[in-house]
């Protein structure tokens, strides 16, 4: 695959450019379903797959009061449409003399004369340029005056439900990392650096942890969760808690990964949590005894759903 940003010029010529534009944010069922689309099309008329991204997301550069929480990084979002197998990545910087722009001016200068597109693939709601003047309906006018095709994908359903970004956003927040997982069509993930923590679960409850520093936006709600955790291509069972350890009266939210069956040193190391079911809500408990406890049935638990489930 090839990536292209904003500080390259890109003096490629692309054969047959079958293309879709889009912040493609958590790059989704509904996401990948375009792209699938667009990765066949360009094989049968041996021409390119490209993907048109945007960096910022235009929410946070508009409507910085907003405060959008997105689901990937850019470089998560990347990696995942190259493993769909997508031929180019265009990542477009986004900013407020971009947004600036006449809708048919972007066409012109980067579908057109930058990229010659063939065929352009978009959302029935999708809306780009000034004051989002641009719409799926415009871009068939302009398509003809410019000589490509715009094919209109209609929203992908899963259970009655659009599927979309803002829908797995609401979805992690409140713990619901099996339907998000439905939606994204794979577990949703946190990664970090493992840095020293409290160590209260080695030293005082029997049951070490990995303290993640994440830098993602969106975390999942307090609690106790089912995951698989990555590890130089090892894939561990594991339990991760969020939360504040109230029983403690600690104030910092932090993410803890104990790995079942695990015996090592993480400290330092790069890891991936993999969110597969929520098991409940963080608890303050009276003591240290009943805590343990918890955690005893929590880990059983997770034991008898990886058990059942043959992950």
């Amino acid at each position: 695959m090839k990536m292209f940003s904003a500080h390259d010029t890109i003096s490629d010529s692309f054969p047959m450019p079958v293309l879709t534009m889009g912040n493609f944010d958590g790059v989704h069922y509904g996401h990948q379903a375009i792209f699938r689309r667009i990765k066949q099309r360009a094989e049968e008329v041996n021409g390119t797959s490209i993907v048109l991204t945007f960096d910022p997301h235009p929410q946070k550069v508009l409507h910085p009061e907003k405060e959008l929480h997105l689901i990937n990084r850019l470089e998560e979002k990347i990696a995942i449409i190259q493993r769909i197998g997508i031929d180019v990545v265009i990542c477009m910087t986004f900013s407020k003399e971009f947004a600036a722009q006449e809708p048919e001016m972007f066409v012109r200068k980067t579908l057109v004369e930058t990229l010659h597109v063939k065929e352009v693939y978009v959302g029935h709601d999708s809306r780009f340029g000034k004051d989002q003047q641009g719409a799926s309906e415009s871009l068939t006018q302009w398509g003809k005056r410019y000589g490509f095709i715009v094919r209109i994908v209609e929203p992908i359903m899963l259970h009655g439900e659009i599927v979309s970004s803002t829908k797995i956003r609401r979805f992690i927040r409140e713990g619901k990392v099996d339907n998000a997982a439905e939606f994204l069509n794979r577990p949703y993930t946190l990664d970090g650096r493992v840095v020293s923590g409290a160590q209260r679960g080695a030293l005082l409850l029997g049951c070490p942890t990995a303290n993640i520093e994440v830098l993602h936006e969106v975390i999942p709600c307090n609690g106790v969760y089912i995951c698989q955790v990555v590890w130089k291509d090892h894939v561990y069972q594991a339990v991760v808690n969020i939360g504040t350890s109230p029983t403690f009266r600690g104030q910092k939210r932090t993410v803890e990964a104990h790995l079942l069956d695990f015996d090592g040193n993480l400290y330092g190391e790069n890891i991936q949590a993999r969110f597969l079911k929520r098991i409940r809500g963080e608890i303050a408990f009276q003591h240290m005894q009943a805590l343990a406890a918890k955690i005893s049935e929590d880990l059983s638990t997770a034991k008898a759903f990886f058990q059942k489930s043959g992950l």
